[in-house]
């Protein structure tokens, strides 16, 4: 389903992006439409079109088009030529017509330049214009078709000489059913109708009857065209403004709050899935907490309180944006972590920072693990070759063809098995210390109620995406009434059940934290905020502290190493551990933060984008070859084989 909704979102930016490319960016505006229609007599009449146009570059001509479509009266007939006028010009040539089958258009031959507004004038013959029935006489003519650009004002005047002002008569004028309403005045015997803001491929139809009984002789015709009489005029014209009224109600009102009404039950059913899953206590937000609320390791306090795995965080596989510690987080704090306990040993050799194994009799399954990960088969290295097994040789995917793209991917599926072994060979290490020890549970799994209410908000809210697209396509499909605010309120509807969507699988991978892990949560959330906070603590607030090498441990974790170092720094505070004191005082704070492995490349056409793991950091590098194809390795699952062989190397300890 998210695929889906990606779709959908896909679909709105595409028609969004070309309306704007067609909004932004036209040849020209049509400002004005006027249009008379002068009855001379029942037979015979004339049409006058005047336009407005204004260029926006520079041109050559005009189009002109005039209406025939639909039912019209038998012997209707356009007479050639019309009469083309430009105001202020003389044409470069003669016009040319050409008969569309559904009417006429005329090329108007007349060049010009950016910001020229020009206005043309083309007046044409008509004969029997109008059905002669037995009481009436009916005009039912679309003059205006469906043109390539909106107008921002349309005047339509319609004069019967054959007509007096007492002659019973009506006017109505139609456009598409969700198009604007024209408003008509009548003026003795004459009609005037106005239209604003006409959008592109909408027409306009003039629908109007004179009683044949209030008319003077003048123009009496022979023709008998039909037998529709004046109270039949009356229904059918009531029924295409109840039709109109209804299309009008269905679209705007009823479609709106059938959608409000999905998404009102989404929010329903989520704040019952959300008043169900909570834990029954809330604690303050804005407490500090300046002791260590448990001594655990960093791997094992985050799956514990936070149920934050490192496999899950891992950008080689696919990680878990809503994870309260980020990857990279979590192998600086658990480094920083060896360090302390004596775990990794350091030294400085002239410029280089070299770490160093030590001591590992002492040490967990999982951590064991991790020094196997960071260091490799070697017993010490630089700071800069930690992860070196990891490393991706940046020739791998400069510069690449398309011959080369069997032997990227199958590198870079290496890669990433290699990434995932050692990962998942960590987490389940944690996950055998955490048995071990014998945690109480913090987290409950969602009940078979809890899953139908989760599930219920996801789909209402799908529901209400659903429908929210439709009639947004629908709308401009159909109706062609098209605006830029209904997109992104359908993309909004569309973020919601993908939000809710991804809390909901979170909750049922993970479950739900009860009373007890609100507890704990409470304690390490106010302990992690006085971190942050760090910077600014009084005097007695800081003297209060006395495990730096723990703060420090954890401040990696939270993210704020570099402001807990600051403080140190300020204070003059050293940690007896010579590790974490250089990580302090020297360089060795920047390599342990930055200088760690880079791997998992994706390369993508005229640049490359370098991302690496350990931390994630983005790094661009320009291609000298940018139109040359550029592959990116797939994201395949490896093989169970390949990750039990690389999961007996790295346990090897050397």
């Amino acid at each position: 389903m998210k695929k889906f909704l990606y779709l959908v979102f896909a679909i709105l930016i595409c028609i969004f992006v070309v309306r704007d490319v067609q909004a932004s960016s036209p040849s020209y505006d049509v400002l004005y439409y006027r249009g008379t229609l002068t009855l001379n007599t029942w037979d015979d009449a004339t049409y006058e079109e005047e336009l407005v146009y204004y260029f926006k570059n520079s041109y050559n001509g005009q189009y002109v088009t005039l209406g025939s479509a639909g039912n019209m009266p038998q012997g209707f007939e356009i007479e050639m030529p019309p009469k083309v006028e430009v105001e202020g010009r003389e044409l470069d040539r003669e016009p040319e017509i050409t008969n569309l089958g559904d009417g006429y258009r005329v090329k108007i031959y007349n060049s010009g330049v950016a910001h020229d507004t020009v206005k043309v004038k083309v007046t044409w013959d008509l004969k029997n214009l109008l059905f002669v029935h037995q009481d009436i006489l009916r005009l039912n003519w679309k003059p205006i078709s469906d043109g390539d650009r909106g107008v921002s004002k349309v005047e339509l005047k319609v004069i019967p000489k054959f007509a007096s002002p007492t002659t019973t008569s009506e006017l109505h004028v139609h456009t598409a059913y969700m198009g604007p309403e024209a408003v008509v005045t009548k003026d003795q015997a004459d009609y005037t109708a106005t239209i604003s803001n006409l959008p592109s491929k909408e027409g306009v139809e003039l629908s109007a009857y004179w009683l044949k009984s209030d008319l003077a002789s003048l123009g009496e015709s022979s023709r008998n065209t039909g037998l529709m009489k004046e109270d039949e005029y009356h229904r059918l014209e009531e029924h295409i403004a109840q039709t109109r009224l209804w299309i009008h109600l269905f679209w705007n009102l009823i479609l709106p709050a059938v959608i409000l009404l999905f998404l009102l039950l989404a929010i329903y059913y989520w704040r019952k899935f959300k008043k169900a899953t909570w834990s029954g206590v809330t604690y303050p937000t804005d407490t500090r907490m300046y002791e260590l609320p448990n001594n655990l390791a960093p791997l094992v306090m985050a799956s514990v309180v936070y149920s934050t795995e490192i496999d899950e965080a891992c950008p080689a596989g696919n990680p878990d944006s809503k994870s309260t510690f980020s990857f990279d987080k979590l192998l600086q704090a658990t480094l920083l972590d060896l360090m302390d306990r004596g775990a990794i040993a350091y030294r400085q050799d002239g410029e280089k920072t070299i770490l160093s194994r030590q001591n590992q009799d002492s040490l967990d399954d999982f951590e064991r693990d991790f020094l196997n990960m960071a260091f490799g088969n070697k017993l010490e290295c630089t700071v800069d070759h930690l992860f070196e097994d990891f490393y991706i040789d940046p020739s791998l995917y400069k510069h690449a063809k398309k011959k080369d793209q069997d032997r990227i991917r199958a590198e870079g599926r290496e890669a990433q098995i290699q990434i995932n072994c050692a990962v998942n060979a960590v987490a389940r290490g944690v996950q055998n210390k955490i048995q071990s020890i014998g945690f109480p549970t913090y987290y409950r799994p969602l009940s078979p109620q809890e899953n139908t209410l989760g599930r219920r908000a996801i789909t209402y809210g799908i529901v209400a995406c659903i429908i929210a697209f439709l009639t947004f396509f629908a709308r401009d499909e159909i109706f062609h009434s098209f605006s830029i605010y209904y997109m992104p309120a359908t993309v909004a509807l569309g973020v919601i059940p993908i939000l809710l969507s991804k809390r909901y699988k979170v909750a049922q991978r993970d479950g739900v934290v009860n009373a007890a892990g609100a507890e704990q949560r409470y304690y390490w959330d106010s302990f992690g905020r006085m971190l942050k906070e760090i910077a600014h603590l009084n005097d007695a607030e800081l003297q209060s502290l006395v495990l730096w090498n723990r703060l420090l441990v954890y401040a990696a974790l939270y993210g704020v190493a570099d402001k807990v170092a600051k403080v140190m720094k300020l204070r003059q505070i050293h940690i007896q551990n010579p590790a974490l004191d250089a990580f302090v005082y020297t360089s060795f704070y920047h390599h342990c933060l930055t200088l760690v492995m880079p791997c998992l490349p994706i390369v993508r056409r005229q640049q490359q984008l370098v991302i690496s793991l350990f931390p994630l950091v983005v790094e661009e590098v320009s291609l000298a070859e940018v139109e040359e194809e550029v592959l990116v390795p797939s994201n395949l699952a490896f093989s169970i084989e390949r990750c039990n062989e690389f999961s007996k190397r790295v346990g090897e300890t050397p």
